[in-house]
């Protein structure tokens, strides 16, 4: 279901994590399920994730992920009270028009509207618009390893929707400045091509493509302190608008200059075809127990579509038995709107006839903060399980929660 699959486009950047404290490297398989749930009765996802890491020698690693997701639930858009939106006529409901025929304009050319006119929103409502959809998901990467141990990295991924389609191909160096690997730079780049389908025009099939690049510098301070910065920029461009989303326009369509006529209409909402992102995150661990460490993270984002947002996220590793380990978290978000925003529910909601514009409260401004609790319980010296359960609430009403169970083989 493309309407979460372009939400999360933006941050898919190619990545490299901050060093892990007194890390291993072994094979491993991993199996996780979450199930994920947002209130309103907006969108349900259940989400299952298989990984593979396999060591080649000391200078390759392969890692594989497949995953499978069901989604289903309600989107908030604009729609006609009776749901009849994309049964344009071209024609308007306005009694002025309807006693004049000649006074109003046929609409029925502008292929962006959805509904016919009105003269006031009364006949139009912000309402939940079902969806089901299922994922599939495949990504591969491969690690080569240099005689001086820098890292090569290439990857390739490919996830398909029933609307939406999605593959993505990247590469990744990482330079050891010494040989003690305490200062590394790291370097990766990405393409993505994306294709959704849009229903209301006709069922086509869109474009848009998304180039990452990000370079990053890391440094191991002491033997329990590491940390890492990192710059990255991302442009994307082709149809960015969301298919699922719309907008109401008002605009005059009177053929006389002198008795203007303004009317309301349901349309397809309108985002540029480009967009330029980048920022910087700062990332840290902190070892202050030998059962203890401490995780830090801020991010800073700005796009030109008018979007700045922060995030500040703190975590730790506590390990309350030799086996047991507790793993807390709290994220704060804020970020301001796009510049073609409006809220539904604010008195200027809706926009002129040419204009950009969208309704989407992830464009909104607003701010959010996530709480979760995992833990991670050693069964045997190979064999690991984990539970999250976490919950996010965002400061125009929506409130997701979800949970995940996994194990973990190392072999």
């Amino acid at each position: 279901m493309q309407l979460k699959k372009l939400s999360i486009l933006a941050i898919s950047a190619v990545t490299v994590g901050i060093p892990v404290l007194n890390a291993a490297s072994s094979d491993e398989v991993k199996f996780t399920q979450m199930k994920y749930e947002e209130n309103n009765d907006r969108m349900k996802i259940d989400f299952s994730v298989l990984d593979f890491k396999k060591d080649f020698g000391t200078d390759y690693t392969l890692n594989m992920s497949l995953s499978y997701d069901s989604m289903s639930g309600g989107t908030p858009v604009w729609d006609t009270k009776s749901g009849a939106s994309s049964n344009a006529t071209g024609k308007s409901n306005d009694t002025r028009c309807t006693n004049n025929a000649t006074l109003c304009q046929d609409t029925s050319s502008n292929k962006e509207l959805l509904s016919d006119g009105e003269s006031s929103l009364d006949n139009f409502s912000y309402k939940n618009a079902q969806i089901d959809d299922t994922r599939k998901a495949v990504s591969l990467s491969l690690i080569k390893r240099t005689p001086k141990r820098d890292e090569i990295s290439s990857g390739l991924a490919y996830s398909k929707e029933e609307d939406f389609k999605s593959i993505e191909a990247s590469l990744g160096y990482l330079y050891n400045i010494d040989d003690l690997k305490n200062n590394s730079i790291s370097t990766g780049i990405s393409f993505q091509k994306n294709s959704a389908l849009h229903r209301r025009d006709n069922n086509q099939w869109k474009d848009f493509d998304m180039v990452n690049f990000q370079i990053g510098y890391s440094k191991v301070f002491t033997k329990n302190f590491v940390a890492q910065a990192n710059y990255f920029i991302s442009k994307q461009s082709g149809e960015l608008s969301n298919p699922y989303q719309t907008i109401v326009r008002y605009f005059n369509i009177s053929t006389s200059s002198f008795d203007p006529v303004y009317n309301y209409f349901i349309a397809k909402e309108k985002r540029p075809d480009s967009k330029v992102s980048s920022g910087i995150s700062l990332d840290s661990a902190y070892k202050f127990h030998k059962n203890i460490s401490l995780h830090g993270a801020y991010r800073f984002y700005s796009d030109d579509w008018g979007i700045t947002s922060h995030t500040v996220t703190i975590n730790s590793y506590i390990k309350v038995l030799p086996k047991l380990t507790f793993i807390p978290l709290i994220r704060y978000y804020t970020q301001s709107a796009a510049d073609f925003y409006k809220a539904h529910d604010s008195n200027d909601n809706h926009f002129s006839k040419n204009s950009y514009g969208s309704a989407d409260e992830r464009l909104s401004k607003y701010y959010g903060t996530t709480y979760s609790l995992g833990f991670e319980y050693e069964i045997m010296k190979d064999l690991k399980v984990n539970i999250i359960a976490a919950t996010q609430k965002q400061s125009f009403g929506l409130k997701m929660d979800w949970a995940s169970a996994g194990v973990k083989y190392a072999f």
